[in-house]
């Protein structure tokens, strides 16, 4: 447990260490009530904003009302009320002591033979850390996803999907049949969608538990903005793709990997007259913008060089209803940051 004084990185390095996605936090002065500290809450409240992960205190971001359970409720139990509170964790509380916590990745587990997920998660829990650790500075979607992605079919039983996850080390797939992909089946849809209701994942189809639509990222999208997005689309992951292809896929764990290896830092404040429009060169004569990938007049700058970075290229043009009106390069960016002190 930690104190509401404690800094996120503490925070960050306990859940590493532990190899957990949540800390509980200690009740405050003259309070009875713990607290508890999430994966969710360092995605919704301080990289989705922007906010300086070393300048965050546990207290700033803890929720202080508890959703609990009893020692003696059934894994039936704790998954239907997992599903109606829709919350990934539970306390178990016995009077008024905690004494332990359930999550959902221990209910999965319960369902898997063996050792199987245990030693699979671990596994690639390593692997993506060292993934995470190598490189520079992370600005974008392409800069963590992984690839490639596993994919199942439709008519496939829930059962051999839980298996491949198991064995994979894996907490999603992508439901494919034939050339076209028709969802998303996850763990917490298997233990909200079956196990909270008593099914057997040997009876029932993937089909009948995968998640439609398929929400996508473009590789070219921010980590701001891809956190953002998680916490709208309430969602933990995101298949990502480029010029309309998936090519990856990007979770909060990655996220929070970058966070922690201090790959991924808040931008600095840049006000909102900082638009692509204020520096780009006008265009001579007027160009067609069909098939064209380019930017957006109204766009912030920082989004404006994640995505000529994205491009492998010097600079994009500027395109506005259907036509090409303007080009705006690297060195057009860096020179009005400078001058505006702004930059990196």
């Amino acid at each position: 447990m930690l104190g509401a004084g404690a800094t996120l990185r503490e925070a960050l390095w306990t859940m590493r260490d532990r190899g957990i996605s949540s800390v509980l936090v200690v009740p405050q002065p003259g309070s009875a009530e713990y607290g508890i500290l999430t994966m969710r809450d360092v995605i919704a409240k301080v990289v989705g904003p922007g906010l300086d992960p070393v300048r965050v205190r546990v207290g700033d971001l803890v929720s202080w009302r508890l959703t609990t359970a009893e020692p003696g409720w059934s894994l039936q139990e704790a998954a239907e009320k997992m599903a109606r509170a829709k919350v990934r964790r539970l306390p178990v509380a016995s009077g008024d002591d905690l004494v332990g916590i359930v999550s959902d990745t221990d209910l999965f587990g319960a369902i898997v033979p063996g050792d199987e997920w245990g030693h699979a998660r671990a596994v690639r829990k390593e692997r993506a850390m060292r993934r995470v650790q190598q490189g520079g500075a992370v600005r974008t979607v392409a800069d963590l996803m992984s690839s490639p992605v596993l994919t199942i079919e439709p008519d496939a039983k829930v059962v051999d999907a839980v298996r491949k996850m198991a064995s994979s080390g894996v907490s999603s797939l992508i439901v494919q049949g034939g050339e076209e992909l028709e969802g998303i089946i996850t763990k917490r849809g298997v233990i909200t969608k079956l196990m909270a209701v008593g099914k057997s994942p040997e009876d029932v189809r993937v089909a009948d538990v995968m998640s439609v639509p398929l929400l996508t990222i473009d590789a070219s999208a921010t980590i701001e903005a891809c956190s953002a997005r998680m916490v709208e689309e309430n969602v933990r992951r995101f298949p990502v793709t480029r010029e309309g292809r998936i090519t990856g896929i990007i979770s909060d764990k990655d996220i929070l990997s970058a966070v922690l290896a201090e790959r991924w830092r808040a931008r600095p404040r840049v006000p909102a007259s900082f638009i692509v429009a204020d520096v780009m060169r006008p265009s001579v004569g007027v160009v067609e913008a069909a098939g064209i990938e380019g930017l957006l007049p109204e766009m912030n700058l920082w989004d404006a060089a994640d995505r000529i970075a994205a491009a492998a290229t010097r600079q994009l043009p500027v395109i506005q209803a259907g036509k090409v009106i303007g080009t705006v390069s690297e060195a057009d960016i860096l020179r009005a940051l400078e001058e505006r002190g702004a930059s990196d």
